[in-house]
This record gives C-alpha cells, structure tokens and sequence, in this order.
C-alpha cells in the first residue's frame, strides 16, 4: 500500500513538473501586441474600428477606449490594416517584430473620410458657372449641391451682388451621398448694361466651391454700319428694352476714343440709324450706339468698318484699292492683285472686262483713276487680253506685254 501511494505521489509529482515545464514553454515561444485606436484630428478614441494582424489575417476590434491586443501570438515580424466606416482604410506598414514572452505596443490614428462638395447640374455634371444669358424672361437657374462621401456635410452660400434676387436655400446639412437642388432667381432691372459677373460661394466643414453667375443686359445694340460709299455711311443701333431713356445716338471716330458724337432723335425701342459724312479713305472708324438712362449713358459694343472706294454690280459690293502709280505688264498687274494685302483683306483679285466696264461708269464715285489704260482679267480668245481706257470707255485688246494701268478689286459682300 505504501508502495502504491509511493508510485502515484511521484506520478503526480511529473505531472506538476511536466505542466510548469509546458506553461513556461509556451510563454516563452509566444508574445503580445497591443495598442490605442486614435482619430487624427481629435485624438479622441476609436472604438469599434477592426484591426486585422498581417500575415495572419486575425481580426479584432478596437473597445471603447480604443484599445487593442493580440494575445499568445508566436514570434516574429507582424504589420496591422485598420478599417471602420466614415474612416480612410489604413495599411499601417510599420514592422512589429515579436519575440518569446515580450509585449509590443502600436498605438495607431485613423483620419476620417472628407466629405467631398460637389456642385453638379440637373444630369449630375460638374459645374463651375450658371449663365442667364439676355433674355428679359429668363431669371431663374437650378444646381445641385451633392455630397460625395460617407460623412455628412454642412454647407453655406454667400453671395454680394445686387441683381441676385433669391437663392432658394442658404446653408443646410446634407447626409452622405445626398442631392440638395438650388435655385437661383435674379433680377434683370438692377444689370448693369452688358455682361455681369458674380460669384457664389458655397462653403462646407469640408471643402469650398465657387459658381460663377453671369447675365447680359443689352439695353443697347450697335448693328453693323451699312452704305459705306466715297465719303458716307449708316451707323444703325437698337433700342431694346422699355426704358424711358432721354437721348440715344452713336459715338465715333478714327480711333477706339470715339470723340464724335451724332444724336438721333425719336424715342421708343426698336432700331435707329444716322448717316455721317466727310469720311477719309482707307481710314478704319470705329463707332457704338448709346442712350442715356435716368442720367447715365448707356453702350452698345463697338464696332468698325473702313472707308474704301466701293462700287455696286450684280447684286454685289465691290471694294476698290488704290492703283499702284505706275503701269505694268498684264501678269505683273494680275499677280500685283492677287497678291495684295490691304485693310486686313488678302482677297483681292483683277477685274474681268465687264467689272471694269462698271468702275469705269462709277469712276466719279470711286475716285483715283488716271485717264488711261487698265487691264482687265478677260482675254479676247487669244493671249491677249482686254483693257479699257478710262479717259473715253474704249475698250480693245491689248498684246500681254504692253503696259497699262491696274485696280485691284474684292467682293465686300
């Protein structure tokens, strides 16, 4: 008996031994990683966010406090991933080597998902501008604010100009992922004449945005000037709003000062016109309509035209350059036109026998001819070609290589 209790006191004895021996081991061929979850910008505490152990892919989540641990894990060379919602996901890529019964820290921060402002049209499009354009009925337009994020958006509208006359919603929270419509209403009476430039801006916790609004007010449209001849033109302008303006005309001159000043009587909307004379030739003059408006003037845009001889046939205005002041062969004449450059037009050519014939009826008109000679660009049948002599409206043949007088042409329209 005292045998048996012999064996089973050592029995018991081995196990003892053989279960610290066990625990030791074990502690010393595994180790611990623990560590704090922290916002980036708060400091404050993730809870709940997952922190995954690579290689291993073992996960767990972060307490309430934000903290972690990775128990009885065996030695070696680890890294962790963190993810939670409204959070950037985050591969930490820092090296944490574990040895035998060692714990390591790694404290970690998590930054937040921005929320993205976008300002988008009806179809979802981005946009940077509304324009009204000039229509006197047009007053209103719609953008969206949206927010495309997983965190909600706070957002403010500023704007300082005048002729913005309401804009539907001026600040509110938009949750992620949600669409808020706008409505902008202006009003077209306070528009300065021409193009107005205004911009919203649109403010949010995350991020800014700016719309630019613009309208025209064409309270006054300078048209193109028309019957350009030897020393005139008509300067035509367009009233076209209902305002009870007190004077209207046109400004012009030689030069983008617009030093004269023409007045047109009558009153109303709808178009007005003047002739001016004592016009020089081949003199740019620039010009724009006006009307004063409860004491201010009022502009159309400027525009130019330039004085040049000019003749009618066949439907078609005819301008006319100078002559070079000295005669020449036919293919030197016809390669003098058409390789003319004057007043910005390159398109001038030499005229055929019956353009000619009609500068010649119009001579007066046009001006600058010499009584001679000039060549035409129709030939009889032959190599030869025709001319006509300005002094009595003969008009013959004449062999290539005599020597006559030139006028380029070009068609004005």
């Amino acid at each position: 008996m005292n045998k048996m209790k012999k064996i089973f006191s050592i029995a018991v004895i081995l196990l003892a031994v053989i279960m610290v021996w066990q625990g030791c081991k074990k502690k010393e061929e595994t180790g611990e990683i623990y560590g704090t979850v922290t916002d980036y910008a708060t400091g404050e505490p993730v809870k709940n966010a997952n922190v995954k152990l690579r290689p291993t892919g073992t996960t767990i989540q972060t307490g309430s406090d934000g903290t972690y641990s990775f128990q009885d894990i065996k030695t070696g060379e680890y890294s962790l991933s963190l993810s939670k919602a409204e959070y950037e996901d985050l591969d930490d890529d820092y090296v944490i080597s574990v040895s035998a019964g060692k714990r390591e820290s790694r404290d970690v921060q998590m930054k937040k998902q921005v929320a993205l402002l976008r300002i988008t049209d009806m179809n979802g499009n981005d946009i940077t501008t509304l324009d009204f354009g000039s229509e006197m009925a047009d007053l209103s337009r719609l953008f969206n604010i949206f927010n495309d994020s997983h965190s909600s958006l706070d957002w403010d509208i500023t704007t300082t100009a005048n002729w913005i006359k309401s804009v539907s919603a001026t600040n509110g929270t938009l949750s992620a992922g949600a669409t808020k419509g706008i409505i902008v209403v202006i009003d077209r009476s306070k528009l300065q004449q021409g193009t107005n430039t205004t911009t919203l801006h649109i403010t949010s916790n995350n991020g800014n945005k700016q719309l630019t609004i613009t309208a025209t007010r064409t309270d006054v449209n300078t048209l193109e000037a028309t019957a350009v001849s030897d020393s005139s033109a008509i300067l035509h302008g367009q009233i076209n709003t209902d305002i009870l303006y007190s004077e209207r005309g046109f400004y012009y001159g030689t030069n983008h000062n617009l030093t004269q000043k023409v007045v047109v009587e009558g009153n109303g909307t709808g178009a007005f016109s003047t002739q001016i004379t004592g016009l020089s030739e081949g003199t740019t003059y620039y010009f724009k309509a006006y009307c004063i408006y409860n004491g201010v003037y009022l502009y159309g845009e400027e525009k130019s035209f330039i004085k040049v001889p000019s003749f009618e046939f066949n439907g078609h205005t005819y301008m006319v350059a100078p002559d070079p002041r000295t005669t020449m062969i036919w293919s030197t004449a016809k390669a003098y036109c058409e390789g003319l450059t004057l007043y910005g037009f390159s398109d001038w050519k030499m005229p055929t026998k019956e353009e000619l014939m009609q500068m010649f009826t119009n001579r007066a008109s046009i001006g600058g001819f010499v009584n001679g000679e000039y060549w035409s660009n129709t030939s009889d049948g032959s190599s030869w070609h025709y001319y006509i002599d300005f002094s009595n409206g003969v008009n013959n043949s004449h062999s290539n290589s005599f020597y006559c007088w030139v006028r380029p042409i070009r068609v004005a329209q």
